[in-house]
Protein backbone atom coordinates (compact mmCIF):
# COMPACT_ATOMS: atom_id res chain seq x y z
CA UNK A 1 0.00 0.00 0.00
CA UNK A 2 1.31 3.43 -0.94
CA UNK A 3 1.43 6.52 1.38
CA UNK A 4 -0.47 8.19 -1.01
CA UNK A 5 -3.19 5.20 -0.73
CA UNK A 6 -2.54 4.95 3.73
CA UNK A 7 -3.37 8.43 3.98
CA UNK A 8 -6.99 8.19 2.07
CA UNK A 9 -8.00 5.49 4.26
CA UNK A 10 -6.94 6.72 7.58
CA UNK A 11 -9.38 8.75 9.72
CA UNK A 12 -10.00 12.50 8.62
CA UNK A 13 -7.16 14.54 10.23
CA UNK A 14 -9.44 17.31 11.40
CA UNK A 15 -12.05 14.94 13.19
CA UNK A 16 -11.71 16.06 17.09
CA UNK A 17 -10.51 12.53 18.99
CA UNK A 18 -11.55 13.67 22.40
CA UNK A 19 -14.89 13.16 23.11
CA UNK A 20 -14.47 9.26 21.41
CA UNK A 21 -11.50 9.22 24.16
CA UNK A 22 -13.96 10.77 27.10
CA UNK A 23 -16.90 7.98 25.72
CA UNK A 24 -14.53 4.90 25.74
CA UNK A 25 -12.96 6.18 29.74
CA UNK A 26 -16.42 6.43 30.71
CA UNK A 27 -17.80 3.00 28.96
CA UNK A 28 -14.85 0.91 30.27
CA UNK A 29 -15.54 2.35 33.64
CA UNK A 30 -19.39 1.12 33.16
CA UNK A 31 -18.06 -2.48 31.92
CA UNK A 32 -16.23 -2.97 34.74
CA UNK A 33 -18.52 -1.75 37.63
CA UNK A 34 -20.91 -4.09 35.87
CA UNK A 35 -18.16 -7.31 36.30
CA UNK A 36 -17.20 -6.14 40.00
CA UNK A 37 -20.75 -5.79 40.58
CA UNK A 38 -21.41 -8.95 39.47
CA UNK A 39 -18.36 -10.53 41.66
CA UNK A 40 -20.39 -8.53 44.65
CA UNK A 41 -23.33 -10.72 44.29
CA UNK A 42 -21.78 -13.69 44.53
CA UNK A 43 -19.54 -12.77 46.85
CA UNK A 44 -22.75 -12.02 49.00
CA UNK A 45 -24.99 -15.00 48.05
CA UNK A 46 -22.32 -17.08 49.79
CA UNK A 47 -21.43 -14.85 52.90
CA UNK A 48 -24.59 -15.37 53.94
CA UNK A 49 -25.04 -18.75 53.03
CA UNK A 50 -21.60 -18.78 55.21
CA UNK A 51 -23.55 -17.23 58.06
CA UNK A 52 -26.36 -19.60 58.07
CA UNK A 53 -24.81 -22.73 57.73
CA UNK A 54 -22.06 -21.67 60.19
CA UNK A 55 -25.11 -21.05 62.95
CA UNK A 56 -26.87 -23.83 62.00
CA UNK A 57 -23.49 -26.28 63.08
CA UNK A 58 -22.86 -24.36 65.56
CA UNK A 59 -26.51 -25.35 67.31
CA UNK A 60 -25.29 -28.75 66.76
CA UNK A 61 -26.49 -29.56 63.05
CA UNK A 62 -23.29 -31.31 60.85
CA UNK A 63 -25.23 -32.23 58.05
CA UNK A 64 -24.23 -29.08 56.48
CA UNK A 65 -20.27 -29.80 57.47
CA UNK A 66 -18.86 -30.76 53.55
CA UNK A 67 -20.66 -28.07 51.70
CA UNK A 68 -19.41 -25.75 54.03
CA UNK A 69 -16.18 -26.61 53.74
CA UNK A 70 -16.51 -26.60 50.07
CA UNK A 71 -17.98 -22.93 50.14
CA UNK A 72 -15.56 -21.61 52.09
CA UNK A 73 -12.69 -22.63 49.69
CA UNK A 74 -15.18 -21.27 47.17
CA UNK A 75 -15.61 -18.28 49.28
CA UNK A 76 -11.44 -17.75 49.61
CA UNK A 77 -10.88 -17.93 45.81
CA UNK A 78 -13.99 -15.54 45.15
CA UNK A 79 -12.40 -13.09 47.35
CA UNK A 80 -8.69 -13.51 45.50
CA UNK A 81 -10.54 -12.64 42.16
CA UNK A 82 -12.05 -9.25 43.34
CA UNK A 83 -9.14 -7.87 44.98
CA UNK A 84 -7.07 -8.87 41.38
CA UNK A 85 -9.73 -7.29 39.44
CA UNK A 86 -9.78 -4.30 41.73
CA UNK A 87 -6.15 -3.75 42.42
CA UNK A 88 -4.64 -0.70 40.24
CA UNK A 89 -8.52 0.59 39.56
CA UNK A 90 -10.36 3.32 41.14
CA UNK A 91 -13.46 1.47 42.01
CA UNK A 92 -12.40 -0.06 45.12
CA UNK A 93 -9.98 1.50 47.23
CA UNK A 94 -7.08 -0.07 49.13
CA UNK A 95 -8.69 0.20 52.14
CA UNK A 96 -12.22 -0.92 51.03
CA UNK A 97 -10.06 -4.08 50.35
CA UNK A 98 -7.94 -4.41 52.85
CA UNK A 99 -11.46 -3.87 55.56
CA UNK A 100 -13.32 -6.72 53.23
CA UNK A 101 -9.99 -9.26 53.87
CA UNK A 102 -9.42 -9.07 57.49
CA UNK A 103 -13.85 -9.14 58.15
CA UNK A 104 -12.95 -12.48 55.91
CA UNK A 105 -10.50 -13.46 58.05
CA UNK A 106 -12.15 -12.81 61.03
CA UNK A 107 -15.51 -14.86 60.27
CA UNK A 108 -13.57 -17.80 57.99
CA UNK A 109 -10.40 -18.44 60.59
CA UNK A 110 -11.55 -20.35 63.68
CA UNK A 111 -15.54 -19.60 63.53
CA UNK A 112 -16.33 -22.75 65.94
CA UNK A 113 -14.74 -21.45 68.39
CA UNK A 114 -16.68 -17.93 68.09
CA UNK A 115 -20.18 -17.62 70.40
CA UNK A 116 -23.03 -17.52 67.74
CA UNK A 117 -23.62 -13.95 68.94
CA UNK A 118 -20.51 -13.04 67.29
CA UNK A 119 -20.68 -15.43 64.49
CA UNK A 120 -23.83 -13.93 63.38
CA UNK A 121 -22.50 -9.97 63.94
CA UNK A 122 -19.61 -10.79 62.23
CA UNK A 123 -21.07 -12.23 58.91
CA UNK A 124 -23.65 -9.54 59.25
CA UNK A 125 -20.89 -6.84 59.09
CA UNK A 126 -19.08 -8.63 56.02
CA UNK A 127 -22.43 -8.65 54.05
CA UNK A 128 -22.98 -4.85 55.00
CA UNK A 129 -19.43 -4.01 53.69
CA UNK A 130 -20.48 -5.75 50.52
CA UNK A 131 -23.66 -4.61 49.98
CA UNK A 132 -22.10 -1.13 50.38
CA UNK A 133 -19.41 -1.67 47.38
CA UNK A 134 -22.19 -2.45 45.48
CA UNK A 135 -24.13 0.56 45.95
CA UNK A 136 -20.67 2.50 45.60
CA UNK A 137 -20.15 0.69 42.00
CA UNK A 138 -23.44 1.51 41.01
CA UNK A 139 -23.09 5.38 40.78
CA UNK A 140 -21.70 5.02 37.40
CA UNK A 141 -24.34 3.40 35.93
CA UNK A 142 -27.41 4.98 36.56
CA UNK A 143 -27.61 7.50 34.11
CA UNK A 144 -27.37 6.12 30.39
CA UNK A 145 -24.18 7.79 28.23
CA UNK A 146 -26.55 9.33 25.78
CA UNK A 147 -30.09 10.31 25.41
CA UNK A 148 -32.86 8.92 23.41
CA UNK A 149 -33.82 11.16 20.42
CA UNK A 150 -37.27 11.32 18.97
CA UNK A 151 -40.63 9.94 19.18
CA UNK A 152 -39.43 6.36 19.41
CA UNK A 153 -37.54 7.06 22.80
CA UNK A 154 -35.43 3.81 22.63
CA UNK A 155 -34.67 2.12 25.46
CA UNK A 156 -32.47 2.72 27.92
CA UNK A 157 -33.67 5.93 29.23
CA UNK A 158 -32.34 7.78 32.22
CA UNK A 159 -35.96 6.63 33.94
CA UNK A 160 -35.31 3.18 33.36
CA UNK A 161 -31.67 3.02 33.43
CA UNK A 162 -32.32 4.44 37.36
CA UNK A 163 -35.04 2.37 38.87
CA UNK A 164 -33.16 -0.77 37.16
CA UNK A 165 -30.34 -0.22 38.88
CA UNK A 166 -32.03 1.17 42.13
CA UNK A 167 -33.75 -2.54 41.97
CA UNK A 168 -30.34 -4.63 41.21
CA UNK A 169 -28.20 -2.75 43.73
CA UNK A 170 -30.12 -1.18 46.34
CA UNK A 171 -33.61 -2.72 46.90
CA UNK A 172 -33.26 -6.83 45.76
CA UNK A 173 -29.69 -7.31 47.56
CA UNK A 174 -31.69 -5.39 50.94
CA UNK A 175 -34.91 -8.14 50.82
CA UNK A 176 -32.33 -10.88 49.79
CA UNK A 177 -29.95 -9.74 53.19
CA UNK A 178 -33.26 -10.06 55.85
CA UNK A 179 -34.27 -13.16 54.42
CA UNK A 180 -30.73 -14.04 54.89
CA UNK A 181 -30.53 -13.06 58.64
CA UNK A 182 -34.28 -14.87 58.85
CA UNK A 183 -32.41 -17.95 57.45
CA UNK A 184 -29.32 -17.86 60.09
CA UNK A 185 -31.27 -17.22 62.99
CA UNK A 186 -33.98 -19.38 62.33
CA UNK A 187 -31.79 -22.57 61.70
CA UNK A 188 -29.57 -22.30 64.78
CA UNK A 189 -32.70 -21.59 67.05
CA UNK A 190 -34.14 -25.13 65.33
CA UNK A 191 -31.12 -26.97 65.81
CA UNK A 192 -30.63 -26.60 69.12
CA UNK A 193 -34.50 -27.14 69.80
CA UNK A 194 -35.42 -23.68 71.29
CA UNK A 195 -35.39 -20.12 71.06
CA UNK A 196 -33.72 -17.85 73.95
CA UNK A 197 -35.28 -14.17 74.59
CA UNK A 198 -31.90 -12.55 72.68
CA UNK A 199 -32.47 -14.82 69.62
CA UNK A 200 -35.69 -14.06 69.77
CA UNK A 201 -36.07 -10.19 69.30
CA UNK A 202 -33.28 -10.03 66.92
CA UNK A 203 -35.86 -12.80 64.85
CA UNK A 204 -38.84 -10.61 65.32
CA UNK A 205 -37.12 -7.57 64.43
CA UNK A 206 -35.94 -8.95 61.28
CA UNK A 207 -39.34 -10.39 60.40
CA UNK A 208 -40.77 -7.18 60.82
CA UNK A 209 -38.00 -4.90 58.48
CA UNK A 210 -38.85 -7.83 55.71
CA UNK A 211 -42.61 -7.06 55.77
CA UNK A 212 -41.86 -3.62 55.55
CA UNK A 213 -38.83 -4.30 52.66
CA UNK A 214 -41.41 -6.61 51.11
CA UNK A 215 -44.10 -3.65 50.75
CA UNK A 216 -41.79 -1.84 49.51
CA UNK A 217 -40.38 -4.58 46.99
CA UNK A 218 -44.01 -4.94 45.78
CA UNK A 219 -44.69 -1.57 44.97
CA UNK A 220 -41.13 -1.66 42.74
CA UNK A 221 -42.16 -4.62 40.62
CA UNK A 222 -45.12 -2.37 39.42
CA UNK A 223 -43.36 0.68 39.17
CA UNK A 224 -40.89 -1.53 36.88
CA UNK A 225 -43.49 -3.35 35.06
CA UNK A 226 -44.50 -0.14 33.74
CA UNK A 227 -41.13 1.62 33.15
CA UNK A 228 -39.91 -1.74 31.49
CA UNK A 229 -42.62 -3.38 30.09
CA UNK A 230 -41.38 -6.66 28.47
CA UNK A 231 -38.15 -5.88 28.70
CA UNK A 232 -37.87 -7.83 32.21
CA UNK A 233 -39.60 -10.80 32.35
CA UNK A 234 -38.46 -12.35 35.39
CA UNK A 235 -40.86 -9.68 37.21
CA UNK A 236 -44.23 -12.32 37.35
CA UNK A 237 -42.01 -15.02 38.90
CA UNK A 238 -40.67 -12.66 41.93
CA UNK A 239 -44.70 -11.68 42.41
CA UNK A 240 -45.08 -15.14 42.90
CA UNK A 241 -42.68 -16.22 45.15
CA UNK A 242 -43.99 -13.26 47.77
CA UNK A 243 -46.28 -16.27 48.41
CA UNK A 244 -43.64 -18.50 49.13
CA UNK A 245 -41.74 -15.47 51.69
CA UNK A 246 -45.00 -15.04 53.03
CA UNK A 247 -45.00 -18.77 54.12
CA UNK A 248 -41.45 -19.00 55.41
CA UNK A 249 -42.43 -15.88 57.64
CA UNK A 250 -45.58 -17.63 59.26
CA UNK A 251 -43.44 -21.07 59.44
CA UNK A 252 -41.00 -18.93 61.70
CA UNK A 253 -43.21 -17.14 63.68
CA UNK A 254 -45.39 -20.28 64.06
CA UNK A 255 -42.87 -22.74 64.67
CA UNK A 256 -39.92 -20.78 65.81
CA UNK A 257 -41.41 -18.50 67.73
CA UNK A 258 -44.07 -20.11 69.37
CA UNK A 259 -42.20 -20.18 72.72
CA UNK A 260 -41.86 -23.40 73.45
CA UNK A 261 -39.56 -26.41 72.40
CA UNK A 262 -39.10 -26.00 68.46
CA UNK A 263 -39.81 -29.53 66.37
CA UNK A 264 -39.09 -27.70 63.62
CA UNK A 265 -36.53 -29.55 61.06
CA UNK A 266 -33.50 -26.78 60.89
CA UNK A 267 -32.46 -27.95 57.29
CA UNK A 268 -35.55 -27.74 55.91
CA UNK A 269 -35.91 -23.86 57.25
CA UNK A 270 -32.36 -23.30 56.00
CA UNK A 271 -33.85 -24.57 52.25
CA UNK A 272 -36.94 -23.14 52.14
CA UNK A 273 -35.22 -19.48 52.67
CA UNK A 274 -32.04 -20.95 50.13
CA UNK A 275 -35.35 -21.26 47.46
CA UNK A 276 -36.24 -17.93 48.13
CA UNK A 277 -32.85 -16.17 48.07
CA UNK A 278 -31.92 -17.86 44.92
CA UNK A 279 -34.82 -16.64 43.07
CA UNK A 280 -34.97 -13.57 44.24
CA UNK A 281 -30.69 -13.14 43.32
CA UNK A 282 -31.31 -14.79 39.87
CA UNK A 283 -33.41 -11.50 39.69
CA UNK A 284 -31.08 -9.95 39.97
CA UNK A 285 -28.00 -11.70 37.88
CA UNK A 286 -30.65 -11.00 34.89
CA UNK A 287 -31.24 -7.36 35.85
CA UNK A 288 -27.54 -6.81 35.35
CA UNK A 289 -26.91 -8.52 32.36
CA UNK A 290 -29.98 -6.75 30.98
CA UNK A 291 -27.56 -3.72 32.14
CA UNK A 292 -24.70 -4.97 29.97
CA UNK A 293 -26.96 -5.53 26.93
CA UNK A 294 -28.48 -1.53 27.51
CA UNK A 295 -24.85 -0.32 27.78
CA UNK A 296 -24.02 -1.69 24.41
CA UNK A 297 -27.17 0.00 22.99
CA UNK A 298 -26.12 3.38 24.86
CA UNK A 299 -22.93 2.96 22.66
CA UNK A 300 -24.45 2.35 19.11
CA UNK A 301 -26.84 5.04 20.35
CA UNK A 302 -23.97 7.58 21.37
CA UNK A 303 -22.27 6.47 18.03
CA UNK A 304 -25.55 7.28 15.42
CA UNK A 305 -26.09 10.86 17.31
CA UNK A 306 -22.45 12.43 16.58
CA UNK A 307 -22.62 15.69 14.34
CA UNK A 308 -22.36 14.28 10.35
Amino acid sequence: MTAQTQANSAPEAGIDRAPFTRFAEDYRLRQEALNLIRQLVQMIKGSQRHRGMSMAMLGGNKQFQPEFNRLQQTLERRLLMLQAFTRGTALLSERERDNLHTAWLTISRDWHSDSVIDNYELHCHLVEQLLAMLISLSRPLETPMSEPQGEAMEIPTRVQTLELVHFCTRMMPSVVEQIGRIRALASYAAAIGYCDPHHDNKLRYVIQNTKVNNEKLRHQIRRLEQVLGPEFGQLGELKRYELKLMFLLNMVENDVLSGGPISADSARLFQVATDIIDVYLQAVGNGIALLAIWLERDRERWLSQLPE
